[in-house]
Formats: structure tokens, sequence, C-alpha cells
């Protein structure tokens, strides 16, 4: 029997709460790596050749596993999972065997092509600068097939509600990264970076390996490709292959674009896009990690109004969050660079071109924050066909608009590129879903639109006052701080920032947000949890 799931303002925020901990600390360490990859290297060859050599080995993880396997198999994993442990724990090795095997001989197909591939990812590439790219490339493909086992791995802790190891596999990731920087390049230059990668790949695998063993998998040679289970999982999985994030094609049309265009633009396009994504991380991904068994169960149970509420208040959570974020990130876009990149190599020039990268990318933080939440709310009631068609579409808007613009404005070009067709992505996105739940909802008026609208409302007259107050506050500390030194901008954003955040804080406490207080309630229970525990 399904255990019952209440539906006001999603009951998990403990879990909220631990996963964007996690997050951050994650987001935290990635920072630091690409601090030290920005100061060692600046924004040069180097660094265009790294962020390059990972396109061939993400993609085609992205495009195979993350965002795909996952979707198809927790909604099938849950409802066996409820019924029979044991079925559910045969499907989990049939797909990790199935994947990873799968997996391997792509892999093995691709090291072989690396070359060929290599020139269509990078056109611009040439000589050492291209030979080196092909050499990181073919040792990057490691890592995606520990990735999968890793995933499908995540996947199934995913299912039985254990969240701890999939939000802290991506620390020992990163640390991995920065281990290959200090320890491996030293002796093998840009190999020794490749080989962090893949050591930080492993480390990814091995933590949700062991929390999976705790929490009752064990593996098995075991493969049954006629299993109910498994085909239903492969009925998903097909269509939604083709539905890879236009986040990770962006970074493939950098790459290609990027090689044409000046030297260092595709590590000013990674830098700034991996900015924009530290907010995504940690605001938005921690919310959806949680809701999505929680969409996939209250749809399971017929539950309609309780899906609807329970969407609805995921949307009002990630944008309580997401639409002040979005504006300081615009208004303090060059104090962001500057903190975080400006040291050794990475000179003035960079840092311009960085933070102007992210003032267009701060347009795509809101709709780049729903769109996996609306995605994942399809993909629980089984139809993966509605975001595929979408996605295509935003792909193909990328494209278009990042090859012309990019012939006048650089790689500026490329961020335009996907601001445009990630608004797109996020925008059609909502407008097919409101639709679909026009009929799952019996008064769907009174429990989704008005309460959303109100919401959307408040917090953008929240952001508002927090904007003014935060603008003033920075120009006005200008002319009694010294912003030349890396302390002064520190400073200068920190309060100027903090005051704004206060504004909005006390704001949406008037307002009536149960968010402005979220996190304090939710570690209070947390910390009683594991007191009682």
């Amino acid at each position: 029997m399904n255990t019952p799931i209440k539906s006001e303002r999603f009951n998990g925020g403990w879990v909220v709460v631990m996963i964007a901990g996690l997050t951050v600390i994650s987001r935290g360490v990635g920072f630091i790596r690409e601090l030290l990859l920005a100061s060692h290297f600046g924004a040069g060859t180097t660094l265009d050749i790294y962020y390059t050599a990972f396109r061939l080995p993400d993609i085609i993880y992205n495009l195979l596993i993350l965002g795909t396997l996952s979707v198809a198999f927790i909604p099938i994993f849950s409802a066996y999972y409820n019924k029979d442990k044991e079925e559910a724990l045969a499907i989990t090795n049939s797909v990790i065997n199935l994947a990873g095997i799968v997996m391997f001989i792509v892999c093995t197909i691709l090291f072989i092509g690396a070359r060929p591939l290599t020139r269509l990812i990078a056109p611009g590439f040439r000589g050492d600068e291209f030979e080196q790219t092909v050499q990181l490339t073919r040792l990057m493909l490691l890592s995606p097939v520990l990735f999968t086992i890793s995933s499908v791995l995540g996947s199934y802790l995913t299912g039985i509600r254990r969240f701890f190891a999939i939000s802290a596999a991506p620390v020992l990731y990163n640390v991995g990264i920065i281990f290959g920087l200090y320890l491996f390049y030293p002796l093998w230059g840009l190999i020794g970076l490749g080989m962090g990668v893949v050591l930080g790949a492993f480390l990814h695998l091995l933590l949700q390996a062991i929390d999976a063993y705790r929490h009752g998998y064990s593996w098995l040679p075991k493969l049954d490709l006629h299993h109910p289970g498994v085909r239903q999982i492969g009925i998903l999985f097909v269509p939604r292959v083709l539905a890879l994030d236009i986040s990770y094609v962006s970074l493939l049309i950098a790459s290609i674009i990027g090689s044409t265009l000046a030297q260092g633009s595709i590590s000013v396009f990674n830098l700034a896009n991996n900015l924009q994504a530290v907010a995504v991380g940690i605001f938005a991904l921690s919310t959806v990690t949680a809701i999505f068994p929680v969409l996939t169960d209250l749809h399971a149970q017929g539950a309609g109004d309780k899906f609807v509420m329970t969407l609805r208040d995921s949307i009002i959570r990630i944008l309580f969050f997401m639409i002040p974020v979005a504006i300081l990130i615009l208004l303090y876009r060059a104090h962001i660079v500057r903190l975080a990149y400006g040291y050794g190599k990475f000179d003035w020039e960079n840092t311009i071109l960085t933070f102007n990268t992210l003032g267009i990318l701060a347009f795509a933080v809101i709709s780049q924050s729903m769109i996996p939440l609306m995605a994942r709310a399809f993909y629980a009631q089984h139809n993966t066909k509605t975001p595929f068609l979408i996605g295509l579409g935003a792909m193909i808007i990328n494209v278009i608009v990042s090859v012309f613009a990019a012939q006048h404005y650089g790689v500026l070009g490329i961020a335009l590129g996907f601001t445009i067709a990630s608004i797109f992505n996020g925008l059609v996105l909502f407008l097919a879903l409101r639709l679909k739940i026009t009929h799952y909802a019996q008064d769907l008026e009174t429990i989704f639109d008005l309460p959303l609208l109100e919401a959307v409302t408040k917090i953008i007259a929240a952001t508002l006052a927090m904007g003014i107050t935060s603008y003033v506050l920075l120009y006005w500390l200008a002319d009694h701080i010294n912003t030349h030194t890396v302390y002064g901008i520190f400073t200068q954003a920190a309060i100027s920032g903090l005051g704004g955040i206060l504004v909005y804080w006390a704001i949406t406490i008037v307002f009536g947000f149960k968010e402005s207080t979220y996190v304090f309630e939710a570690v209070k229970r947390l910390s009683q949890r594991i007191y009682r525990a």
C-alpha cells in the first residue's frame, strides 16, 4: 500500500535544507575549483582545451543518462518498490548492468573516433591545441562509464528517499579535480587535469555505492530485458533521450563557435555559466531533487489536487529565491566575477568579458531554475514527449541565435542565444504544463492560478524594494570604501547586498511567506531528528 503524502507546502522541508546545504558545500568546492583553474591559467588556450575536452564525454553522458535514465527509472522503480522490494531490486540490477555495458561500448567507439569528433566540436583548433584536446578527451571518456553506474545508484537512492550521498557525491568529484590540478598537473600537464576528473568520477561512484549498499542494494550480474518494469523504463527512456537540456547544448555550441572566436572565448563562457549555475543548483535543483519522487507518488495515487498544490508550492518556493537572486547577479555581476576569478593570470580584460557574459546569462537564471521542475512534473506523469518537443524547439533557437549573434558580439552572442532559448523553453513548458493540469484538478483557478499569481506579484514587489536598496547602498558605499582592493570590493558588495536582502526578508515576512522562516524551521526539525536518532 502506498504511503499517503501530505500536500500542504511540501513537508520534506528538512530534506530540502539538507540537500541545499550539501549543494552549497558542493558548489563552494566547485567555486574553489574554478577559481584555482582561472588563477592558474587565465581565460586562454589551456582552459579552452580543458573545457572543450569535456564536451564529448559530457554530451554523451547527459544525453543518455543524466536527466534521462533517472526520470524514466524513478517512477517505475517507485511503483514496484511500494509493492515488492525484491522486484524493484531486480529491476535496478538489470538497469545498472545494461546501462554500464551500453555506456562502455559507446565510450569505446567515441575513443576510437575522438579525432574526427574533436574536429566537429572544435573546428577552430589547430596543431598542438587540437592534439592535446584529442588526448584529454580520450582520457575523460572514462568518466561517463563511472558516472553511469553512479547515476543508477543515485536514482535508486532517490526512489527510496535517501538524498545524502546524492547531494554529497559532487563534493568528492570537485575534490578529485582539485587533486588533479595540484598533484597530477605538475607531473603530466593537461593529462594530469584529466586524471583528476577521472578520480573525481570514481569518488562520486564510490560514495553512492556505499550508501546504496547500506540501504539494501546488492549487485547481481543479472540482465533481464524482458522484465515488464525494465521494458517500461525503456519505453519512457527512448523519447527522453532526445530531450537534452539546452544548458548542455549551449556548452557544446560554445565550444564549436568559441573555437573560431578570440582565444579564451570558450573559457569565458564556461566560467560565467558556472557562476549562474551555482545559484540554480543551490536554490532550485535541491527542491527539484526532493520533489520529483513526491510528484511521482501523487500521480500514482491519482491525487490530482494534491499533485497540483505540491507543484504550485514548489514553483513558488523556487521563484521566492530565484527572482531576487537573478536581480542580485545582474546588479553585482562585476563584483562577483572580480571576487571569484580576479586573481593570478585572470587579467582585467578577462574580467570585463566574463562579467558582461554573466550579465546576459542573469536573464536566464529564472527560466533555468524552473525548467527542471516543470519537466519533471511531466515525467512524473510518464509524459516525456512534451518536454522533448519543447526542448527541441529551444535547441534550434539556441543554435540560430548563437551563430548569428556571435558574428557580431563574439562570446556575448553565445550567451544571448542561450538566454533567449532558455526563456523560450521555460515559458512554453509552463504554458504546456498549465494546459496539461487543467483536467487534473477540480478547481485549478483556486488552487493554482490565483495563489501563484498573488505570490509572484508579492515576490516581484519585494524584489524591487531589494534592488533599489542594494543599488543605493552600492553607490553610496563607493564614496566611502576603496573599491580598488579585493577587500573593498567584498565589503561594498557584502554590505549593500545584505541590506537589500534584509529588506526583501522583512517585506516577505509582512506578506506572509512561509519561506521567510522556512530554513530556520527546517534546520530546527532536522536537529530534532538527529537528536532523537
